[in-house]
């Protein structure tokens, strides 16, 4: 029998596995190259795969993977071959149309705000370290227990619960065949993209090392990022606005600037309902594809497999950092 969400549980986790169990030593590369990610004009690569009149093209369809333990290695194989994997999640029909339902109603409900709240020195530094990944979210919702405007909600918490059960059964495998190393899930988060909008050409965690630190981003901790789109009301005719187009550079080291990153081919994702791109947030630079009008709403959600000691150690650098400079500031000239 094929691996159905609806046998296993939606988003059930190919694979089972300790990854989550915090024992594993980060081990991960970053490029020694200063980050240049400004905005500029240089036309995109070739277009490597694109949607057609189906919908995405997917590397692994969860509903033709009769064994989860064989699905979960083809998954990270092709994550190791070219840093990211589409995959078509074999989520119900009817948890798809409440998901994208209770979506709507948060965002009649005014639900969606920007995604940190600055009240305090801690808080601003959060937002700042999270920035290079966040940076295109004017307002989201966060999925979390006990939040009062998700009572209710169960179609989106059980999605956001069984996309952090999938990403984590792939994460021993992950350690060993590509070298990235998580210990904990974040809170997955509900975007909406709509308007007329372009978005920005981004790695989520482009951190440089421990060289020249007071000149490189730090390292947020992000290892794997998850997208998942529920919009069931997508049509071919309507193009690709609000999906995601994702570089294929070398998925061993992470592109020096935003012109080597546009320079290599593009993978482009449609966000059609139960489409899930899984790739490496420190190594793949994306971009949400830009949005016309209001007309239409494009839902996602998106949790990342993160390094709890790097966020940590984030937290101590940039403090340092911020002491440093202000120790240089005070310096008599």
């Amino acid at each position: 029998q094929a691996a159905t969400f609806e046998a296993r549980g939606p988003f059930a986790p190919p694979v089972l596995c300790d990854a989550m169990s915090g024992k594993a030593k980060i081990k991960t590369k970053a490029s020694k190259e200063s980050m240049r990610w400004a905005d500029d004009d240089q036309v995109d690569g070739p277009v490597f795969r694109a949607p057609d009149e189906q919908g995405n093209t997917f590397d692994v369809r969860m509903s033709e993977e009769p064994d989860g333990v064989l699905a979960a290695k083809k998954i990270v194989n092709c994550i190791k071959e070219r840093g990211v994997c589409v995959v078509q999640a074999n989520a119900p029909d009817q948890l798809l149309e409440s998901a994208r339902y209770e979506a709507s109603e948060l965002s009649k409900d005014g639900a969606f705000a920007p995604p940190f709240r600055v009240h305090d020195d801690r808080s601003m530094l959060e937002a700042q370290l999270w920035n290079q990944a966040l940076k295109d979210e004017e307002k989201v919702v966060w999925i979390r227990e006990g939040k009062q405007e998700l009572r209710g909600m169960n179609a989106l918490k059980l999605l956001a619960k069984n996309m952090s059960d999938f990403a984590g059964g792939l994460g021993q495998l992950l350690q060993e065949e590509v070298g990235v190393t998580f210990d904990r899930i974040g809170h997955a988060m509900l975007s909406c993209y709509s308007g007329d909008r372009q978005y920005c050409l981004h790695i989520d965690n482009a951190h440089g090392g421990d060289e020249d630190e007071d000149e490189r981003l730090p390292d947020n901790g992000m290892r794997l990022s998850c997208v998942y789109y529920i919009n069931t009301h997508w049509d071919p005719a309507e193009g690709c606005d609000g999906g995601l187009d994702v570089f294929l550079t070398d998925p061993k080291s992470t592109p020096a600037s935003s012109m080597s990153a546009k320079a290599a081919q593009k993978l482009r994702v449609a966000p059609h309902a139960d489409t899930l791109v899984l790739f490496l947030s420190e190594r793949l630079a994306h971009r949400v594809i830009a949005t016309r009008g209001r007309e239409h709403q494009w839902f996602a959600l998106t949790v990342w497999g993160l390094c709890g000691s790097a966020m940590q150690e984030m937290t101590k650098k940039v403090l340092a950092r911020r002491q440093r400079k202000a120790d240089s500031d005070d310096e008599p000239e």
